[in-house]
């Protein structure tokens, strides 16, 4: 899949390429919730359970209804604030931490997706265009929804490369010449 290295990436998932540098994003997929290229991007990993080794880390649940739903770690960045994954009314995906945000979701009971996360993942701007160059990331559009619908988080790395066609990654090419 190619994409323009000064695209859109909003809306698309990132998935970690073996060549990743940091522990924190080895074999992770993230949505990326905005992205343009004079402020940077943000998005949140969607593949990441809190783990007993992470249970330090809390956020306070707006919707008693919500403690039911697994938390994750969405991101290296303010690990302590909580942050929503939605759907808007037009089927569109919102990220929003916003205290007002979340209570007013919270109302809300037919939300889908709805993920929770603490933390999210930043970039300066054209870092993740640089990334993306020197292949850190596979660049998927069009599956978010079937991974946080359809596909245990412990199974959507692998799913994102199956989707995105990459059934060897011993075989793929990290020469930095763009994206696979």
């Amino acid at each position: 899949m190619q994409l323009e290295l000064n695209g859109n990436f909003k809306g698309k998932c990132l998935v970690a390429m073996p060549n990743i540098q940091d522990d924190m994003f080895r074999d992770s997929v993230i949505y990326i919730a905005e992205h343009n290229t004079i402020a940077g991007a943000v998005g949140v990993m969607i593949n990441k359970n809190l783990t007993d080794k992470q249970s330090d880390i809390s956020i306070e649940i707006v919707n008693k209804e919500w403690q039911h739903l697994p938390l994750y770690l969405g991101g290296p960045v303010e690990l302590s604030s909580g942050f929503i994954l939605y759907s808007d009314d037009s089927d569109n995906l919102m990220l929003s931490g916003s205290r007002q945000t979340l209570k007013k979701q919270a109302e809300i009971t037919t939300l889908q997706p709805l993920m929770l996360t603490a933390g999210y993942c930043m970039w300066e701007t054209l870092q993740l265009e640089r990334e993306v160059k020197f292949n850190n990331w596979l660049v998927v559009d069009n599956i978010v929804a079937h991974l946080i619908n359809k596909v245990a988080p412990a199974e959507r790395y692998q799913e994102a490369l199956k989707i995105a066609g990459v059934n060897n990654l011993a075989n793929f090419d990290f020469s930095g010449g763009g994206n696979a």
